[in-house]
């Protein structure tokens, strides 16, 4: 009996085993082959479109499980991206931060601030449409020319430079002329020292983005205006020999 017993359970065992050897072994996919996916995702093969959501969550599978290879750098900016494409700038903005954050010695990086610095821009509404409206809060564009500034000042031979340095050259001039603005609002209430102040930064930043010599006719209108002889007559001298071709008359 007993070994009757031995025999039928070798035999159990013995099926057990080849069962086990024949069951076929389902391979986790690697970190490429969720990145290639990911990017047919964000291609869009239905007519439904990207599938923006569902790309995202295959390349955080990424930097979930293989967070030391070389596309987990890769699946965070393409998360970038994908926020960008979607029209979803804070949360691409956000993103771009989140790439420079972890990674910040990869060769990415000018790529990552540049796109952060348009997400800026793109979330300000009234960019897109090429005029703005000046009664608006503005911490969308500075916030842009800081990131473009940043490629302009460390990485200067980034081929994003010349765009980046562009668009600096814009967010400056909008940022002077909403100064202008102000200025005019505060000249138009009687708040003199106050449009003084904003005047005169506009002058000191912004002063060849043909802002300059506006804001230095608008100080000596103030200056006479208020009788500062003394800093009207300096302001003249200084609009003349800033800008020669400006007309200004005592």
């Amino acid at each position: 009996m007993r070994d009757r017993g031995y025999i039928a359970l070798s035999f159990v065992l013995a099926s057990l085993v080849a069962g086990c050897a024949t069951a076929p072994v389902q391979k986790q996919p690697g970190p490429k082959e969720y990145y290639n996916k990911a990017l047919d995702e964000l291609k869009g093969g239905s007519i439904f479109g990207a599938d923006y959501e569902q790309a995202r969550g295959t390349l955080n599978q990424i930097i979930d499980n293989y967070p030391y290879s070389a596309y987990a750098p890769l699946a965070q900016l393409r998360i970038g991206d994908s926020y960008y494409r979607e029209g979803r700038y804070l949360e691409s903005a956000e993103a771009y931060e989140h790439f420079v954050k972890m990674y910040p010695n990869d060769d990415n990086i000018s790529y990552a601030v540049f796109m952060e610095g348009k997400s800026f821009l793109n979330n300000q509404k009234t960019w897109l449409i090429g005029s703005i409206p000046y009664d608006i809060d503005q911490t969308g564009i500075y916030n842009a020319l800081d990131e473009f500034r940043y490629i302009a000042d460390n990485y200067p031979s980034s081929k994003y430079a010349p765009e980046a340095k562009k668009y600096a050259q814009k967010c400056e001039y909008t940022l002077g002329r909403y100064d202008m603005y102000v200025a005019d609002f505060y000249i138009h209430h009687g708040y003199y020292e106050a449009a003084i102040g904003r005047l005169r930064e506009v002058y000191n930043k912004y002063p060849g983005r043909g802002l300059g010599d506006r804001a230095l006719h608008e100080l000596a209108g103030i200056y006479r205006r208020i009788g500062a002889q003394g800093e009207y007559r300096r302001t003249v001298e200084l609009l003349k020999e800033a800008y020669p071709r400006s007309g200004h008359n005592k």
